[in-house]
């Protein structure tokens, strides 16, 4: 079991990675494209230079159909939606690290969903608390897990018990990437993500029950 919500951490991190390196170059290709385009127009007497701007343009193109592709080719969690009860699935991811759903953990919060892009979410929030960083997927503190519905949404809080290690530095770009496709995932599934010092939160609709 850890073995493979190892492997979905990894490939939810690779699509993440190539949509926001996508979106970062994007913009600029499509200025480039833009600007040869006008000066292409302006330059309608000049052979030489109309055909080194349409050479930028078709380089600028095929950029971004390879930008395309990259993102096409990691694509993650865009499987279809089943009915999961979600806090049953976080529970399973919690007590795989070591950890265990607490008492009052809410039971049968069945919501169509994603299975492994929400598992791949439950790993990342495990590490931006600290746990599984050691190398073996386990570590002192206990991860453990909260649910519970108001307002029609599910609320699934991940947090950690027994000795706090010193807050994980969350500006590290492999964590920035962690909680970021996390959030992408509770997003996705029409809901949100809130990062606490020592917890972090899934809220996810209960529409469609």
């Amino acid at each position: 079991m850890l073995e493979r919500l190892t492997d979905l951490e990894r490939r939810s991190l690779l699509a993440e990675q190539a949509r926001q390196q996508a979106h970062r170059l994007r913009t600029p290709l499509s200025v480039i494209d833009l600007i040869a385009e006008t000066l292409q127009s302006e330059s309608r007497n000049d052979t030489r230079l109309a055909e080194r701007l349409a050479r930028i343009q078709t380089a600028a193109g095929s950029l971004a159909t390879e930008l395309s592709e990259t993102v096409n080719a990691t694509r993650f969690g865009d499987g279809p939606r089943q009915r999961l009860d979600v806090g049953a699935l976080a529970a399973t991811v919690v007590r795989s690290f070591g950890g265990d759903a607490a008492a009052d953990a809410a039971a049968g919060i069945v919501m169509p969903a994603e299975r492994c892009s929400l598992e791949a979410a439950f790993v990342h929030a495990l590490r931006l608390l600290g746990v599984g960083t050691d190398g073996n997927g386990v570590c002192a503190q206990r991860p453990l897990l909260h649910t519970g519905q108001r307002d029609g949404e599910a609320w699934l809080v991940i947090g950690v018990t027994g000795a706090q290690p010193p807050d994980p530095p969350r500006e590290r770009a492999d964590l920035r990437l962690m909680a970021k496709a996390a959030e992408r995932v509770a997003q996705d599934h029409g809901g949100g993500l809130a990062l606490g010092p020592d917890s972090v939160t899934f809220r996810l609709p209960l529409a469609g029950q």
